[in-house]
C-alpha cells in the first residue's frame, strides 16, 4: 500500500476513495477537483511522426488544459445535438485526443464509441454504423475509409456527421458562459463507453461499459498502484481499448507522470523507454515480446521497476528478457531486475481477471495465471452445461463480478450465449488444481481436437517458444491426413529477423520438449518467412483462425522447404 511520498497525497486519495459518486464515466472531473497542481504537465505525447521523436522532450499537458480543451469539445459536441445517451465514434490514431475527447463526451452524459485505428475499413465502418454513432469524429484519413467503405454498402442506414479531430483541435470554440448541466451527474447504470473486442475469432463485439462497473476494482487502486513521487508511467496500450482508457484513468486520479504511445510496437517502447525513464510499462503481450533489451540504455533501465501485460497470458520465453532489467524493492531491500505483473482478461472484463507476479527468482511458469482477482467475486471451470467441474479438470472459465460488461449492444442473443448459471463466459479453457493454483489453457475456439482427445494450444506454444527461442509462435489445429474429422497441432514458427532455422531440427527439438512436459507431439512445424506469415489482429493477438483456413491442409503437403512433417504423419 502507498501511503506517503505520493503524487496525490493520503487525504486526496481518501476524498476520492470515499466519494461513491466518482466512477468511470467522471473521472476526471472528481481528479480535477482533489488536485492541488492543475497546472502541472501531466500527460506526455510524443509525436511518433517526426524523425526526432525519440530525442525530443514530448510535449505535456496538465488538468487544467485537458479541461479547457474538454469543455471546448463538449461545447462542440453538444451543438451537434449530443445529449445523455447519445453515442459519439471516436477512430484516432491520436490516443491524448481521443483521451479528451472520451472524456468531453462523457461528461455530456453521452456513450464514447471507441474503434482501433488498426481495424480495417469495412469492418469499423460496420462497427460504427451497429452501435448506432450520430457524430463521429477521427483522422482524416481513417474517416475517408469509412466514407468509401459506406458508399459501397447497399442500403446503409443514414450516416452519422463526422469531423476531422485533429481540425477541431483549432475550430472547436469555448462556449460562450458556462456550460449548462455539465459535467453530467452519472448514475452507476450510465452508459458511458463502447469499446470493441479483439475480432480475432470473428466479428468484433461491441461489448458495454457502464460507470459503475467499468470502475469496479479501480477504487482500490488508489492505495495500491505504484505512485510515488519518483514514479512514472508509460502506456504502449491501444488507447482506444477500454484497458487503455482504464489505465490512463488511474494515472489521472494518482496524478502520476505518464507518457502515452501511440502505434507502439517493441522498438518504438523501447525507444520510448529510453526518452521518458518510467518505472512502469503498460502494454500488451506482442508489445513486450517484440522489446529487444539491448536496445534500452542502462541509465533508462535503472529505473524499471514494473512491467504490465494484460489481455492474454504472456509466455516465459518473453518475460524472463525484461525482468533482468531495472531494480525492485522487496522486504525494504533494493533487488535487482524488475517485475512482471501477469494479467488475463478480456474485453468484456473491464479489469484484470487474474494477476501473477514473476521476478528473476521465479522458476514456475508453465501458463500459471495466479488467483483471482478482488474485483472477481467467484471463478469457476465450468462444462458445457455450466456446472463446476472438480480441481484438476480442464474446462470454461466462468466469472462472477461487477466489473463484467452487462451484455453487447443490440446482440441479446450473444449476451445470452454468454451467461450460464449466472457465470459469464470469458471464452476461456482453464483449469485449477487442489492447491488453487490455475493454469490457462486455451480459447475456446483454438483447443485442437484430436483422435486422441483435446489438446491445448497455449501450454504447446510456451514449450515450443522454448525450444526455438523464436520472436513468436502459434500452434493451431489442421486437418490430420490419417483420421479425417480430426486434427494435429501444427506450430507456425516466426525467428528473429535475420535468423535462420531448420524446420526439421526446430520440430526435433520441440517434440522432445514437448515430451518431457508430458504434452502430446506437434504433427508438423511451419517457418514463417515474416509477421504477415504469423498475422496479427489490431491488438495484437494471433489470428489463429487465418492460420487455420490457410494451413489446413499443410500435412499433406510436400516440397515445402519452410514446412516439417511429423514422421508418424508421414508414415500414416
Amino acid at each position: 500500500m502507498f501511503l506517503f511520498g505520493t503524487h496525490r497525497s493520503a487525504a486526496q486519495r481518501l476524498r476520492l476513495y470515499t466519494n461513491r459518486g466518482l466512477g468511470a464515466g467522471n473521472f476526471f472531473w472528481h481528479a480535477w477537483r482533489v488536485a492541488t497542481d492543475r497546472d502541472r504537465p501531466l500527460l506526455f505525447h510524443p509525436d511518433v511522426g517526426s524523425p526526432a521523436w525519440a530525442e525530443e522532450e514530448p510535449r505535456g499537458v496538465s488538468l487544467n488544459d485537458i479541461r479547457r480543451a474538454a469543455i471546448r469539445y463538449a461545447h462542440w459536441y453538444r451543438e451537434r445535438g449530443v445529449r445523455p445517451g447519445s453515442h459519439v465514434g471516436l477512430h484516432t490514431r491520436d490516443g491524448l485526443l481521443g483521451l479528451v475527447h472520451h472524456i468531453a463526451i462523457t461528461g455530456l452524459g453521452a456513450a464514447a464509441v471507441h474503434c482501433n485505428p488498426k481495424m480495417a475499413p469495412a469492418t469499423a465502418a460496420e462497427y460504427f454504423l451497429r452501435t448506432r454513432v450520430t457524430v463521429l469524429a477521427g483522422d482524416a484519413d481513417l474517416l475517408k475509409g469509412l466514407r468509401d467503405s459506406w458508399d459501397a454498402t447497399p442500403g446503409a442506414h443514414q450516416l452519422p456527421e463526422v469531423a476531422d479531430i485533429a481540425a477541431l483541435a483549432s475550430t472547436a470554440s469555448a462556449p460562450p458562459g458556462r456550460l449548462a448541466d455539465f459535467p453530467h451527474r452519472h448514475t452507476d447504470d450510465d452508459l458511458v463507453m463502447i469499446s470493441h473486442s479483439s475480432g480475432t475469432t470473428g466479428r468484433p463485439k461491441a461489448p458495454v461499459f457502464h460507470h459503475g462497473s467499468f470502475f469496479a476494482g479501480k477504487r482500490e487502486r488508489l492505495w495500491t498502484f505504484p505512485s510515488s513521487r519518483s514514479d512514472r508511467l508509460l502506456t504502449a496500450l491501444p488507447h482506444s481499448h477500454s484497458a487503455g482508457i482504464s489505465y490512463l484513468s488511474i494515472a489521472i486520479l494518482l496524478g502520476i507522470p505518464t507518457l502515452i504511445l501511440d502505434d507502439a510496437d517493441g522498438a518504438r517502447t523501447a525507444s520510448a523507454i529510453n526518452l521518458f525513464r518510467p518505472t512502469t510499462v503498460l502494454a500488451f503481450p506482442l508489445t513486450l515480446a517484440e522489446i529487444r533489451p539491448g536496445d534500452i540504455r542502462p541509465a533508462s533501465a535503472r529505473h524499471l521497476h514494473t512491467w504490465h501485460g494484460m489481455g492474454d497470458a504472456s509466455h516465459e520465453r518473453h518475460i524472463r528478457p525484461l525482468i533482468a532489467l531495472g531494480q525492485r524493492v522487496s522486504g525494504g531491500r533494493t533487488l535487482e531486475g524488475s517485475r512482471y505483473l501477469d494479467g488475463l482478461g478480456s474485453s468484456e472484463m473491464g479489469m484484470v481477471l487474474f494477476k501473477q507476479a514473476y521476478d528473476p527468482g521465479t522458476t514456475r511458469y508453465a501458463r500459471h495465471i495466479g488467483v483471482p482477482a478482488k474485483v472477481v467475486r467467484k471463478a469457476a471451470v465450468l462444462d458445457e452445461r455450466g456446472r463446476e467441474l472438480p480441481d484438476g479438470q480442464a474446462g470454461r472459465l466462468g466469472v462472477r463480478g461487477a466489473s463484467v460488461t452487462a451484455g453487447y449492444l443490440d446482440d441479446p442473443g450473444l449476451t445470452e450465449e454468454s451467461t450460464v448459471n449466472g457465470y459469464f463466459l470469458t471464452g476461456d479453457i482453464m483449469r485449477r488444481e487442489s492447491d488453487g493454483t490455475w493454469y490457462h489453457l486455451d480459447r475456446t475456439p483454438d483447443v485442437i481436437h484430436t483422435a486422441g482427445g483435446p489438446v491445448y494450444s497455449l501450454p504447446a506454444e510456451e514449450v515450443v517458444l522454448l525450444a526455438t527461442q523464436a520472436l513468436d509462435a502459434a500452434v493451431v489445429a489442421v486437418e490430420d491426413p490419417a483420421s479425417p474429422g480430426h486434427a494435429l497441432p501444427l506450430a507456425v514458427v516466426l525467428l528473429h529477423e535475420g535468423e535462420e532455422g531448420d524446420p526439421a531440427r526446430l520440430l526435433a527439438a520441440c517434440d522432445a520438449a514437448l515430451e518431457r512436459e508430458g504434452l502430446p507431439r506437434l504433427g508438423g512445424l511451419l517457418l514463417a518467412a515474416d509477421r504477415s506469415e504469423l498475422p496479427v489482429g489490431v491488438t495484437g493477438k494471433v489470428l489463429k483462425r487465418t492460420l487455420r483456413e490457410r494451413h489446413r491442409s499443410a500435412l499433406a503437403r510436400t516440397g515445402d522447404p519452410a514446412l516439417a512433417v511429423s514422421t508418424a504423419v508421414r508414415e500414416d
